[in-house]
């Protein structure tokens, strides 16, 4: 079997992190009016580091915070998944994206995730959790919590992620919030370890509840940490290219994805954001393959993982 024929899962993946100028040319194909014009992105490829993303990030805030725009930009993705053999993928959306009003958020979000199960069809099972960032006060992050309660209760998103800015922004002050949620039965994940150090780990294990790490990169320099994490069975969601693409490792050859393979870490390939950093699930096998000298059993373990990470445990597909 090849690389292209293994099934796959994707767990991080940022919906504000998904269009390129292909994409959006496809888009405004079918709808002129779409606020993106591929040429707005002239220029800004390949995507070399930080700055570089926060270039293309400055293009695409003109449809953030409006998940009408979204719609097309996730059937697309949506597509792409079902050619790179993609049989489950969980997608944050951004609390930008989520209407203040509690019924508005569910009726909008309820309207998306419809829209998504009828193009994923009977080959792709999709869900949603919510993100919101760093660096908000505890009293607006209770105010978040509140709208992600409600889209959890009407079966809208499965769990809830914490990225944005890490250094300088803590989980600590957001414990009680992240004790509701893990009480409440959310999935939860929280991006660590990709600009900080252990201490960044240490403080999500501690205060946050995760089921899951988005990136972790950082993490591996502290051994007692990951063995506490491989101890309580936490997942390391890993990104390499996007790791390598915004600088938080300096080459591809650094990424402790070989590492976690060797100890037997629960981890899973992802994209984190395939539009700025030109990659697909596809391709992150291949690179894993290529420069790691991943194999079949390599994949097919990274895909039984995934699957047992996942935060929605009814398969609504086969499990191949």
């Amino acid at each position: 079997m090849t690389i292209d024929e293994i099934p796959k899962v994707e767990l991080h993946c940022h919906l504000d992190g998904i269009p390129d100028p292909e994409m959006v040319r496809d888009i405004r194909a079918d709808d002129s009016a779409f606020p993106i014009r591929p040429e707005d992105f002239d220029g800004l490829y390949p995507v070399a580091d930080f700055d570089g993303f926060i270039g293309w990030w400055r293009v695409v805030e003109s449809v953030v915070g409006k998940l009408e725009h979204f719609h097309a930009v996730l059937a697309h993705y949506i597509n792409r998944l079902k050619q790179d053999r993609v049989v489950y993928a969980e997608v944050m959306i951004s609390g930008s994206e989520i209407p203040v009003d509690l019924v508005e958020a569910v009726e909008q979000v309820g309207v998306f995730r419809a829209a998504a199960q009828q193009q994923a069809g009977g080959d792709l099972q999709i869900e949603f959790l919510a993100a919101f960032g760093r660096g908000k006060s505890p009293e607006q992050v209770e105010g978040v919590a509140e709208r992600i309660f409600a889209l959890y209760e009407a079966g809208l998103v499965v769990g809830v992620a914490l990225a944005g800015v890490e250094p300088g922004n803590p989980v600590r002050p957001y414990q009680k919030t992240f004790e509701r949620f893990h009480e409440a039965g959310l999935g939860i994940e929280i991006h660590a370890g990709e600009w900080c150090g252990p201490e960044s780990g240490w403080d999500a294990l501690e205060h946050g509840f995760p089921d899951r790490i988005g990136h972790g990169v950082r993490l591996f320099q502290d051994e007692k940490l990951i063995e506490t994490i491989a101890e309580r069975g936490i997942h390391i969601e890993m990104c390499p290219t996007s790791n390598l693409k915004t600088g938080s490792i300096e080459r591809i050859e650094d990424h402790p994805i070989r590492l976690a393979r060797d100890m037997g870490l629960s981890f899973s390939i992802n994209t984190d954001d395939p539009g700025p950093f030109e990659c697909s699930m596809g391709s992150e096998c291949r690179l894993l393959s290529e420069m790691f000298g991943f194999v079949e059993a390599d994949f097919r373990t990274i895909y039984a993982h995934s699957l047992a990470a996942r935060f929605q445990k009814v398969l609504t597909i086969e499990d191949a």
